[in-house]
């Protein structure tokens, strides 16, 4: 049965693929039938259909089940490989469970295993069991020599025999060497033993080549599948096939003939066998022989046991050729990579009757030219030979050879360490956590032992009062910090599984009743004492909100905390002990008692009587009204400055302290239509039902139309003062500055974001009411016409909120042509800009400056156009326009002054001072003289001075000769310095004074005459290169003077007195100005054309009169000294 379970598929589709071929081909039939043999050839077409649907079935079903007939095989092949493959891996994990039960190890390493790879195991068995290994037993896996994998166990190793015949297959291979890689990982196994018969090797040379070169290819895929390099033991069994060679020894003792018959070869570095290693080696096994042969000869009487052993040395030289051929070929490597680790070759006899060769015999026929020769079979020797100690003397003292795979011992030492360091840091960092947390413990313990000491001896030294609220503050303040003390966040290292003795829920425990037994008692008390004081006041406000906040203390449900925190803070600082110690303690305690939701347990209900009567006088609409703003569905706030934009601060400012940008939701157009104040509304009916001691059970229909209208009309002034309240808390930023000026610039001229545009239209958003238009028009009933009347009066509310704010809805309501009046604010704005851009990107803009406002054209400039619209504008727009304009004039006026002041330091002041301040005239005590070239240029007609004041200064002089600089707007300017125009005037003397006989060149004409000589003194002289005045006490005339500025000729002046033929004065005057040196020092009297002087010399006087022309006299004394001219005007 369990073998047609795998059929049955297949069998039923081959017949549902047959039964359709039948099913279309019988329809087909049929229907070429009727439509082609029917009715003359019916009986034709249906045994013609017939057939041909039944022969086309069949061969369907046929070939169906021939497709897959092989593949089915394969499958049951296949799956029985994988069977025999998973008792593979469990029969080896039940051999080392056996080969445990044996021999008790310390380690999975300290028994060798190896590998006996053959290509008939079965002929090897007596071998292995005379090499000590007893047979694996297995159930459900074949007898011991059917499975081409075997196990055999001794106490010394474990060895597997490996079948490299046909029956072998890849998956066996690849099981075993996955067993033993996780079984020994990092030595898999500790060598390998291939037999060879030696029927193979006197065989064909060129299959025994073929077969060394697939043992080599298996040998090194066991290398790398187990990461080593194995040892290769070369095992020649069967030696009895090799005529002569048995019989050799058949007459020695068993201990001779258990011994090894081989030898084992030097390490190689590189692997393979050494030629000369193996000549030497062979050949010494040779000599054994021989050198045994008497003694083997005395040992045997039969005749044909002595021929043999004479023939055994001969027979055995005659394999030496093949068998280097074989290892040879198997062992070597090449210039790429290393041979196989090649450790010797020994020879063995099963004791099985296997034909035999007799080379020695075949030599000699071929010598002699015969093909064939009649092979004689001589008596089988039935002993096993050499095989005993093959193991145990040669193989397994060689077990360590193999040595370890490097890859999987480094990473086991990597493993291992990375193990110790792991377990090594995990016990050091539980400790450390261990001694850690011990002394947070410890000291927090400590701590709070401290703290509850102190306690107890504050409370004893002042015990608590619910009459002392500010009294009980320190001490529940102290519990307070060692409740806080277990709040704090615990560390990492403190974990809750951890021992501890801590006070922490005994703490927390003392802390919550001293809250409900001592705070709230004390603040319940407080709020009584101030409330039986406004209720004997009849203070019907504060005694409504002082019983509020009284009820809140009862309240486990409440959420307005704040009004309570407010009070007891507000209170603290009514009793003069809000220091902040206190404030900062209460406010403590107080978030503690709300946090966990303690409230008071007893109330005074007398007096919440006393106080609902002093409430109940109050009016009952101001009552209502307060209810409903207190409402929590109108709680919620809009907060503006979003809608202000993110530019508003930029121009605008709200007064120091003001929130009111959280707009309360009743005063916005959403709020005024959602609240309903009519007499039928559910806020109202909810509002009474709370005052119902006050209002009564049902107020009249007439009541209920006065209290709504009253509550309406209350809200609509509180409407109306809201936004009246935030319009006047907005100033107005101070702009000065140029680069302020500048940046309100940009920002005003921000189309997306402008300031005063979103202002103007957030005011208007909110202060512009209206209703819902109803849906549809139909006929209205009574009760509807009621209902209208109370629309009536909110639509009246809100046409008033409207029109209180009209002035701003304007600014933002566009005309017929779609234009908004605050478009041309805006305008004008962004026209001063673009005008103020010439100064901003000159690289003259104090030039620019002067050359704007010396243009003529100051009542066209987009300033003024702008500063004329100020009048029509609220004071938040008015005001900016302000600051913007003026801020505007004060920069170009500034910039123009700037550049006068330039150009005067520049082209005036600099030159006077280099070429005249410092010089005589004008510096009196100074001992150069001032070139009268250079007093030419600055003070004649067109000189310095004349051509600064004619360019620059002329045209802004009024008829008053004020100094005034008209600025962009009406009214406005800037004054020069004063000293400015009295220096001109002084200019305009001076060269009145200096250039009347000549405009181009400096001169002065004058007439001398003397007035009085001392009669002691004969003579008074002035000379220059000659005398040019002389009086000797005779007629006092006019003589006739001149002084030029672009002479030479005087600039040295002599005055000489004499008395007869004494000369008693000789003084010199040097330079361009002698004569004023001579004239300016002895100056008793001066008029506009007259000046008087006196040379006195040791009481000896001469007078002289000097007349000039014009009206300006240069010798008057500081007429040029009292020139000076400011540094800046």
């Amino acid at each position: 049965m369990t073998q047609d379970n795998p059929n049955t598929p297949t069998r039923k589709k081959a017949i549902i693929w047959s039964s359709v071929t039948l099913l279309l081909l019988a329809i087909l039939g049929g229907l070429l039938t009727w439509f082609v043999a029917y009715p003359d050839f019916l009986w034709i077409g249906v045994i013609t259909t017939t057939i041909v649907a039944l022969l086309s079935a069949g061969l369907c079903f046929w070939l169906i089940n021939r497709k897959v007939k092989k593949s089915l095989e394969q499958d049951q092949e296949r799956a029985l490989i994988i069977k025999r493959s998973k008792l593979l891996a469990f029969h080896f994990k039940k051999m080392l469970g056996v080969q445990k039960r044996k021999k008790r190890l310390t380690s999975r390493y300290d028994q060798p295993i190896y590998l006996l790879l053959s290509d008939n195991p079965s002929k090897d068995k007596s071998i292995i069991t005379q090499m000590g290994y007893e047979a694996y037993k297995v159930d459900d896996f074949g007898n011991d020599i059917e499975f081409p994998i075997l196990f055999w166990l001794s106490e010394h190793s474990v060895l597997i025999s490996v079948s490299m015949g046909e029956d072998q297959q890849p998956l066996y291979l690849k099981t075993l060497c996955q067993c033993l890689n996780k079984w020994r990982p990092r030595q898999a196994i500790n060598g390998l033993l291939l037999t060879t018969e030696i029927e193979q090797l006197v065989g064909n040379s060129e299959t025994l080549s073929q077969k060394a070169d697939q043992l080599k290819s298996q040998i090194k895929a066991f290398n790398r599948s187990f990461g080593l390099n194995l040892p290769v033991y070369n095992v020649l069994t069967n030696m009895g096939q090799v005529s002569d060679f048995c019989q050799f020894f058949s007459a020695f003792d068993e201990a001779r003939r258990n011994e090894v018959f081989g030898t084992t070869s030097p390490v190689q570095k590189h692997g393979g066998i050494d030629a000369d290693w193996f000549n030497d080696e062979y050949d010494h096994l040779i000599g054994q022989l021989i050198s045994n042969m008497s003694n083997a000869l005395g040992a045997q009487l039969n005749q044909d046991f002595r021929n043999a052993i004479c023939g055994a040395p001969y027979q055995f030289g005659l394999l030496k050729q093949n068998l280097w051929h074989f290892l040879q070929r198997l062992h070597r490597g090449d210039q790429y990579t290393d041979g196989l680790n090649f450790r010797g070759f020994y020879f063995t006899h099963s004791g099985s009757d296997f034909a035999q060769h007799d080379l020695l015999a075949n030599v000699v026929n071929q010598s002699l030219g015969n093909e064939q020769y009649q092979q004689h079979q001589q008596m089988p020797v039935q002993q096993t030979l050499f095989a005993q100690h093959l193991m145990s003397h040669v193989v397994l003292n060689e077990n360590t050879l193999v040595g370890v795979n490097r890859h999987k011992e480094n990473w086991l030492w990597l493993n291992q360490t990375a193990y110790t360091l792991i377990w090594l840091g995990l016990l050091i960092g539980t400790l450390t956590i261990l001694k850690l947390d011990f002394d947070y413990q410890t000291n927090r313990e400590a701590k709070a032992d401290g703290m509850l000491e102190r306690y107890k001896e504050a409370i004893a030294a002042q015990p608590y009062s619910k009459e002392d609220l500010v009294g009980n503050i320190p001490n529940l303040y102290t519990m307070h910090r060692i409740y806080a003390l277990y709040q704090e966040p615990e560390p990492w290292y403190t974990l809750p599984f951890l021992p501890n003795a801590t006070i922490k829920p005994e703490v927390e425990a003392a802390y919550t009743k001293e809250l409900q037994q001592v705070l709230l008692p004390s603040m319940a008390h407080t709020i009584e004492n101030d409330l039986y004081v406004y209720v004997n006041l009849e203070d019907q406000a504060r005694t409504l909100e002082l019983l509020n906040d009284y009820r809140l203390l009862f309240d486990k449900n409440r959420t307005n905390i704040e009004e309570l925190k407010s009070y007891f803070l507000a209170n603290l600082e009514h009793q003069g002990e809000a220091d902040k110690t206190n404030v900062a303690q209460l406010k403590v305690l107080l978030d503690d008692v709300f946090n966990q939701h303690l409230v008071a347990t007893t109330a005074n209900q007398e007096l919440e009587g006393l106080a609902k009567q002093v409430i109940n006088q109050s009016n009952i609409e101001t009552l209502l009204y307060q209810h409903i703003l207190n409402d929590h569905a109108y709680e919620k706030r809009i907060d503006v400055r979003k809608e202000l934009g993110s530019n508003f601060n930029q121009i605008y400012q709200f007064k120091s302290g003001y929130v009111g940008y959280f707009v309360p939701y009743l005063y916005t157009p959403t709020g005024f239509n959602e609240l309903d104040l009519s007499v039928e509304s559910p806020l109202l009916i909810e509002a009474l039902s709370a005052y119902e001691g006050i209002a009564g059970q049902a107020p009249s229909a007439l009541e209920m139309h006065r209290i709504s209208h009253d509550l309406k009309r209350m809200y609509q002034n509180d409407y109306i003062n809201y936004w009246r309240d935030f319009i006047y808390s907005i100033e107005v930023k101070t702009i000065s500055g140029s680069e302020q000026l500048n940046a309100s610039l940009n920002v005003l001229n921000n189309a997306s974001n402008n300031p005063m545009s979103k202002l103007f239209t957030t005011i208007s958003n909110y202060t512009s009411v209206l209703l819902p238009e109803p849906k549809d028009a139909k006929k209205k009933t009574d009760e509807e016409i009621a209902d209208a009347a109370q629309d009536n009066e909110k639509k009246e509310s809100a046409r008033q909120i409207t029109l209180t704010f009209n002035d701003f809805h304007k600014q933002v309501t566009p005309d017929d042509q779609g234009k908004k009046p605050i478009d041309s604010v805006l305008e004008g704005f962004a026209n001063t800009a673009k005008w103020l851009d010439q100064f901003y990107k000159s690289n003259t803009p104090d030039k620019v400056a002067y050359e704007t406002l010396s243009a003529g054209l100051k009542a066209q400039n987009p300033v003024a156009q702008l500063a004329s619209l100020t009048d029509s504008q609220p004071p938040l727009s008015g005001e900016v326009i302000d600051y913007v304009t003026v801020q505007t004039n004060e920069l170009v006026m500034s910039l123009a002054h700037q550049y006068l002041n330039s150009m005067w330091n520049s082209e005036v002041y600099q030159p006077y001072e280099n070429t005249i301040a410092a010089f005589y005239p004008f510096k009196k005590s100074a001992n150069s003289d001032a070139s009268t070239a250079d007093v030419a240029a600055f003070f004649k007609t067109d000189g310095t001075l004349d051509t600064f004041y004619q360019t620059m200064l002329k045209g802004f002089s009024t008829e008053q000769r004020a100094p005034f600089m008209s600025g962009l707007l009406p009214n406005t300017g800037f004054a020069l310095d004063p000293a400015i125009w009295l220096m001109f005037d002084k200019a305009k003397d001076i060269r009145s004074a200096l250039f009347l006989a000549d405009p181009k060149n400096v001169a002065i004409q004058f007439q001398m005459k003397p007035t009085e000589m001392s009669s002691a003194l004969t003579e008074f002289s002035i000379r220059a290169e000659k005398p040019i005045f002389t009086y000797q006490h005779g007629p006092m005339l006019w003589t006739q003077q001149s002084w030029k500025g672009d002479s030479i000729a005087q600039d040295a002046l002599t005055v000489r007195l004499q008395k007869q033929a004494t000369l008693i004065a000789n003084e010199q005057f040097k330079g361009s100005w002698a004569w004023f040196r001579l004239i300016e020092p002895r100056v008793t009297s001066t008029s506009s054309q007259s000046t008087q002087l006196e040379f006195d010399y040791n009481g000896d006087k001469v007078r002289l009169t000097i007349k000039t022309q014009g009206q300006n006299n240069p010798f008057v004394p500081n007429f040029f000294a009292g020139f000076v001219l400011p540094a800046s005007i």
